[in-house]
């Protein structure tokens, strides 16, 4: 669906010929019910481009897409002949898959009865639903079609984040809970920001529905430490969760030690991803470093309170070479005087993969123990430091990439380099004139190092120039390559397409020195002459065949010699 948020104001809808409603009617008409009065004018902003929204997914084919992109957009009766219109385009498709409402109300009963639950009805291969901050018609009315088994039997993913208003008593959580259990083919569930952890029976009930789902998402739900009792009672019994997110519970290091001796004694859980970010966690104690579990692939503790004893644990944790592949630590305020001791553990392990250092303060006296850490590991993919205090020049963003990544002083130096990892060091484009670490990153995702070394030495030799080309270098190259460098001595980075893949497509290369180079290269090749001599091997002349004597004989019987007559 096209964002709506820039478009001007149409007179006249695009379908169904509707007139569409101005931004001063719906201030009028705010103004005249009371309604918003600290906010009006946004309010009615929101209501004017949503008329938008419902007329663009009239045309809807397997999708359906009604987010409002400036906010929540409450409802008003004004906008019934838009929803009526939308619901009567879709009444006879067949073909929708996923239904996707973000901060909308739909009109009251029993507009859900009479227009979307036909929609319902139609579709049996709907595999995703996302209703993120809509209204309660429309949440209960989709769980009262969830209840029955044979609707949505092909779902996969459920979004009911950011409607902690809606579901206000054990009724509504019971009715959810069934609505879940019901749904074997449903793996993914998002429960955020929806007041879960102020009453653990609420809890209770949507963990009981929940039982065979491999991944359960409970962000910012105020869960406590009794509620986590519930959740490791929960995981203790269940076979098929394998990713769990509690970011923002803040249950601290009291919830992390109930995990971690949990982890422990059952290490063979099916959870293999594990979200703890801003819980207010240490990790100060060997207790609580054992919820870092050698069952994880992947874990998420940014925005914690990891400090240096903290991340020691960590750093023994890393050095134990655990299968984690996915690792997060931003936004913990790590500075310089531990960068040294992570960085050591990257030397040692050979299964992480991505590194998120996000929001540290880590500065340029972190760079030469990263430098140290890229060009010995091979294994690391990604290594984020956005946000950090690592400066493009003085900063020492340019020495990072160059002597870790692109070593650009020597052809041998090109090839020492780190050719694997992408590193980010800023989220903009700010200073990579100087740095190319835009360019260097996307090189070392090629995931061919052949071919990543070959396109540093064509931006260092022939673009940037920072090794001068010598053709004596080559001199000795055997007859087999020379088709392989008679090209690569013809590239350029933005010529004729070259790096098109990494390269600014506005900064062309010219080229104007190929030819030259490819003279210089034959012409200085020591093989050259012997093209063109003759060896041992030359080729012999073949001798003319005398043609074989023919014999007749006369009619008196005496043998005649071709070409003489007889006498």
């Amino acid at each position: 669906m096209a964002d709506t948020s820039t478009m001007p104001t149409p007179t006249k809808a695009k379908a169904g010929g509707l007139p569409f409603l101005s931004h001063s009617h719906f201030m009028q008409k705010l103004k005249e019910e009371n309604r918003f009065e600290k906010n009006r004018f946004t309010v009615a902003k929101r209501l004017e481009r949503f008329q938008l929204t419902l007329s663009n997914e009239q045309n809807a084919d397997s999708q359906i897409n009604l987010k409002s992109t400036l906010g929540y957009v409450p409802y008003h009766e004004d906008l019934l002949p838009r929803w009526n219109a939308f619901a009567d385009s879709q009444k006879d498709n067949k073909s929708i898959t996923s239904i996707t409402v973000h901060n909308s109300c739909i009109p009251p009963s029993p507009f859900f009865k009479d227009k979307i639950y036909p929609i319902f009805q139609k579709n049996k291969n709907i595999t995703s639903l996302e209703l993120q901050g809509v209204n309660r018609s429309l949440i209960f009315g989709v769980i009262s079609v969830l209840k029955m088994k044979k609707k949505c039997c092909k779902l996969v993913s459920l979004d009911l984040s950011w409607n902690k208003t809606r579901f206000t008593d054990v009724a509504h959580y019971q009715s959810l809970s069934e609505a879940i259990g019901n749904h074997p083919s449903l793996a993914y569930v998002n429960f955020s920001h929806n007041a879960l952890g102020g009453n653990v029976d609420h809890l209770s009930l949507v963990l009981k529905g929940s039982d065979k789902l491999e991944s359960l998402i409970l962000d910012s739900n105020d869960i406590d430490s009794d509620g986590v009792d519930l959740i490791i009672k929960f995981l203790k019994n269940n076979k098929t969760l394998t990713t769990l997110s509690l970011s923002d519970n803040d249950f601290g290091n009291k919830g992390v030690k109930a995990f971690a001796s949990t982890f422990e004694e059952n290490d063979d859980m099916a959870l293999r991803e594990l979200n703890l970010s801003k819980n207010g966690l240490t990790l100060a104690t060997k207790v609580e470093s054992k919820v870092l579990s050698d069952m994880l692939m992947h874990i998420d503790l940014s925005r914690n309170l990891i400090g240096v004893q903290g991340l020691k644990n960590v750093v023994a944790y890393l050095e134990g070479n655990p299968p984690l592949a996915t690792m997060n630590l931003a936004g913990n305020i790590l500075r310089n005087n531990v960068a040294a001791l992570l960085m050591g553990a990257l030397k040692r392990n050979t299964n992480l993969a991505h590194l998120n250092l996000r929001h540290n303060s880590f500065t340029k006296a972190s760079v030469p123990c990263i430098v140290d850490a890229l060009k010995n590991n091979s294994t690391l993919l990604t290594l984020d430091l956005t946000d950090n205090k690592i400066k493009p020049k003085s900063g020492g963003r340019k020495e990072l990439v160059k002597n870790a990544l692109f070593d650009s002083t020597s052809v041998q130096s090109i090839i020492d380099s780190n050719h694997s990892c992408q590193v980010y060091v800023s989220d903009n484009n700010w200073g990579n004139k100087d740095t190319h670490e835009v360019e260097i990153r996307k090189m070392n995702a090629f995931g061919n190092k052949g071919k990543t070394i070959r396109y540093k030495l064509v931006l260092a030799m022939f673009t940037l120039k920072t090794i001068q080309f010598n053709p004596r270098s080559f001199h000795r190259i055997p007859l087999e390559l020379m088709p392989r460098l008679l090209e690569f001595v013809q590239q350029e980075m933005g010529h004729k397409g070259f790096g098109k893949d990494v390269w600014n497509a506005s900064r062309k290369g010219k080229g104007v020195k190929c030819l030259t180079r490819v003279y210089e290269v034959v012409t200085g090749w020591s093989m050259l002459p012997s093209l063109f001599e003759r060896g041992p091997d030359k080729v012999k002349k073949k001798k003319k065949q005398k043609q074989a004597t023919k014999k007749r004989k006369r009619d008196d019987g005496k043998e005649c010699i071709p070409g003489k007559r007889g006498k």
